[in-house]
């Protein structure tokens, strides 16, 4: 039988399939695992997971920022639904163990979002090898890591699940002005498309994975984000000369991307896979509050 206008059956199983609006919001007895979560953008993200009411395990692999972040969660009454737990994504075993030590902890594991990543500047012409591996290691390879063992435990468990990959804006928008960015633009251009090609396997397990892609943020590590101690002296110093020259009005608070983050581990991003969801204020589409002045760039020869 044919709908016909004003017909009313149609709109009435609209309504019968809308969940209430506080459930879409929530998290509420989910379990996730933030790894990074521990300072910065993660710890943001962290924190809003335990305001929406889930047992979230924090990972990093620095203690001195678990004691900075763990007695924080704890002041705000959250100590009872949050745990630490010492993690170098770079190595396979030890995130193996992560996630075990997670559903063992809380029973379950619902939610991934992966926060972690390192950084540095050097130009592409004088990157170090190292440098290279390191950011490489930790942002392409320890997310793979992640995404291995979080999905191989949904699906075992049949867990309908989300996760949410921290990318970033630089793979398409390269800065700094002048570059030396180019070891960390890859490795997360990486992590985007892994979000896509990951989504396409598991969303026939209820799997939605998707990225997010923030622009520059003011957190602990980007302040202490400097050049390469491989180069030399003279190198770093003229690329904080460089760093000087800004094309952008400002950082974007961290809390804007968070929360993107934590949408679309709620019920809000069932109909989301595959994605990268760029939340950079308007940065990649060149909308700012002001443009740089002429005389900010150096003058021709």
């Amino acid at each position: 039988m044919a709908f016909q206008p004003g017909d009313k059956s149609m709109l009435e199983g609209y309504i019968k399939a809308a969940r209430p609006l506080e459930e879409m919001f929530s998290v509420k007895g989910k379990v996730a695992l933030v790894p990074g979560g521990s300072s910065g953008l993660g710890f943001d993200i962290a924190l809003r997971l335990l305001q929406g009411g889930a047992k979230v395990v924090v990972a990093s692999n620095c203690e001195t920022e678990r004691d900075a972040a763990m007695p924080l969660f704890e002041d705000l009454g959250f100590g009872d639904r949050v745990r630490y737990f010492f993690c170098d994504v770079r190595v396979e075993e030890q995130v193996e163990k992560l996630v075990a030590f997670t559903t063992e902890t809380y029973g379950g594991l619902d939610i991934l979002i992966n926060s972690a990543a390192i950084w540095n500047y050097a130009h592409l012409n004088d990157l170090p090898k190292e440098d290279l591996e390191l950011v490489m290691d930790t942002n392409v390879n320890g997310a793979f890591y992640l995404v291995k063992y979080v999905s191989r435990w949904m699906i075992e468990h049949s867990v309908r699940g989300k996760m949410v990959l921290i990318a970033s804006n630089s793979p398409w928008m390269p800065y700094p002005v002048f570059g030396g960015y180019s070891h960390y633009a890859s490795s997360k251009g990486a992590v985007c498309a892994l979000a896509t090609q990951a989504a396409k396997e598991f969303k026939r397990y209820g799997i939605m994975v998707n990225a997010v892609a923030p622009g520059g943020m003011v957190t602990p590590g980007a302040a202490g984000n400097l050049a390469s101690e491989r180069i030399p002296e003279e190198k770093q110093d003229e690329f904080y000369d460089e760093l000087m020259v800004w094309q952008t009005d400002g950082q974007q608070p961290v809390d804007e991307v968070a929360i993107i983050a934590y949408a679309l581990a709620t019920p809000m991003g069932d109909g989301i896979t595959g994605e990268t969801v760029v939340a950079d204020s308007g940065a990649s589409h060149n909308i700012f509050r002001f443009q740089p002045a002429i005389d900010q760039y150096p003058p021709e020869d």
